[in-house]
């Protein structure tokens, strides 16, 4: 999942140019989005059933009528919700606000001491030509539910994660990718991704995520031990 962040003050337009850019980021996955509503809060209204049950403790109160659906939290951490995102199947994620965040992030106006900055008033067309440039996050039911896209009709998937020690560049992460494609390709109709977690948030374990395409289970299995194996050094602490 693409982590598209977006910052700016007030009244610089950061809303309308997201609603430009929703509907081409759209045509490539599905998109979800997240906004800092700051220090204002957010008046839930009043009297209405799923609000009752938010203030008497529930940790989740949602409603669901003919055409959509309400959800409530008790949850404020924004990089536990954009892993409920990338859970729920989530490819680009736009995140409007949260100056402080660490994300590569597009600038709508001036921000003075911005850090990461990617694009200051980009086009749509520029967010588009500089994807590659956000961060990643990858968790194993998000790689799931894209690997399950790409997968023929009752095929075998298969995901596991591995916690790796210390840090490995993302060019290291491509050479295991071409080293993994190279070992299964006489397995026949398999496909393997190794996926870098790309969790920034201090104090999570990063890891490292497989996700196998075959066949059958036997198959899948055989792919996911070849990958295991190439990711021995990681499991032993051999990469850093």
């Amino acid at each position: 999942m693409k982590v598209i962040h977006i910052t700016g003050f007030s009244n610089t337009g950061k809303t309308t140019f997201i609603t430009e850019l929703l509907p081409e980021l759209e045509r490539l996955g599905p998109v979800g989005v997240i906004k800092h509503i700051g220090h204002h809060g957010y008046a839930l209204p009043e009297g209405k059933d799923t609000t009752r049950f938010f203030a008497a403790g529930a940790d989740a109160s949602a409603g669901i009528d003919a055409g959509k659906s309400v959800l409530l939290l008790q949850e404020n951490d924004l990089e536990r919700i954009l892993i409920l995102f990338c859970d729920a199947g989530i490819q680009y994620a736009v995140v409007e606000g949260f100056k402080e965040k660490p994300y590569p992030k597009i600038v709508i106006g001036t921000v003075p001491g911005a850090e990461h900055v990617i694009l200051v008033d980009p086009s749509v067309k520029d967010v588009l030509a500089h994807l590659n440039e956000f961060s990643d996050l990858i968790t194993p039911e998000g790689l799931l539910k894209e690997i399950q896209r790409d997968c023929t009709h009752g095929m075998t998937t298969l995901v596991s994660t591995i916690t790796i020690n210390g840090n490995s560049p993302k060019e290291k992460i491509t050479d295991l990718r071409a080293e993994l494609d190279e070992k299964i390709r006489d397995l026949g109709e398999v496909f393997a991704r190794i996926e870098y977690s790309g969790n920034t948030k201090a104090g999570i374990p990063l890891k490292l995520i497989i996700g196998i395409c075959a066949p059958d289970p036997l198959l899948a299995i055989g792919a996911s031990l070849v990958a295991t194996e190439l990711l021995l050094p990681f499991i032993t602490g051999g990469e850093e």
